[in-house]
């Protein structure tokens, strides 16, 4: 797989997305909109018959795990580039162009993009930069190496073979208490709202437990740094300094001894 789409593959996705924005009377540029309408995409492929393959009716109907939305572009390697978002990495291809191109910015950058399942790839169909706010280029770049140890790199949108899929539900769900999450202030203050969202929701636990990890460490970080510490990894799961190294590899070494297997996922890793 190259950074981009191959000539034949890219003729292709071009041609099944001009085919639908036609049946659907979409100029190209509002084609989400039919992206997330799976009775429409039913409708065009039962139309088309023998026109298209199976495979290709197949393609147009995995469309619905389109992806709008902002994330960190933060790596581009031979095989995709790597974009961050909450906590989950998506490794993706443009469709005439390396996603890091169609930035020309030095990574990370932080970008609105639409992302669109085709052919067992993740598309990036448009980008935009935006504003990246008080997030440090080497606080990116930890969250980004601690996700891709625990979680590794998401590589297709099927809804078929995507992993952990959420309702539209949770999805807002998680959206709302990462808010609530952001800062000790604001845990404190929506502690009740954050009780009633992990209620209702407790697949939500891990990521309540990373969020509050991270508030943590951000204030173990800030002591340590005043004390002078440095050149040392730390993990921290919930209030507590759990694992501390010299380096990353012996880091995740010591956290594997602790039976952390299964909860890295709840910890904030940082550097000083």
């Amino acid at each position: 797989m190259n950074m981009h789409l191959s000539p034949a593959e890219r003729e292709e996705f071009l041609y099944l997305n001009n085919r639908l924005s036609t049946f659907a009377g979409l100029e190209p540029e509002r084609l989400e909109d039919a992206y997330s309408d799976p009775e429409l995409i039913e409708r065009f492929v039962r139309d088309a018959g023998d026109d298209l393959t199976e495979h290709q009716k197949q393609a147009v109907r995995n469309f619905v795990g389109y992806k709008k939305g902002r994330f960190y572009l933060v790596k581009q390697y031979k095989k995709y580039a790597v974009l961050l978002q909450q906590n989950r990495l998506y490794g993706v291809v443009g469709v005439d162009q390396a996603p890091a191109e169609m930035v020309k910015d030095t990574l990370p950058v932080y970008m609105e993009a639409a992302l669109i399942p085709f052919n067992d790839t993740i598309v990036m169909t448009s980008s935009a930069v935006c504003e990246n706010g008080s997030v440090s280029r080497s606080d990116i770049e930890y969250e980004f190496k601690q996700i891709k140890d625990v979680r590794g790199i998401t590589e297709t949108l099927d809804p078929q073979t995507l992993e952990e899929q959420t309702s539209p539900a949770a999805q807002a769900a998680e959206q709302e208490m990462r808010q609530y999450l952001r800062t000790a202030a604001t845990r404190d203050k929506h502690a009740p709202d954050i009780k009633k969202i992990l209620d209702a929701y407790p697949e939500l636990h891990d990521v309540y437990m990373q969020m509050y990890s991270k508030i943590s460490a951000r204030t173990i970080k800030k002591d340590l740094k005043a004390c002078g510490v440095r050149e040392r990894h730390f993990a921290v799961y919930n209030n507590s300094v759990v694992a501390v190294a010299p380096t990353r590899g012996e880091l995740l070494e010591q956290l594997s001894d602790l039976s952390f297997d299964g909860m890295m996922g709840q910890c904030a890793l940082f550097r000083l």
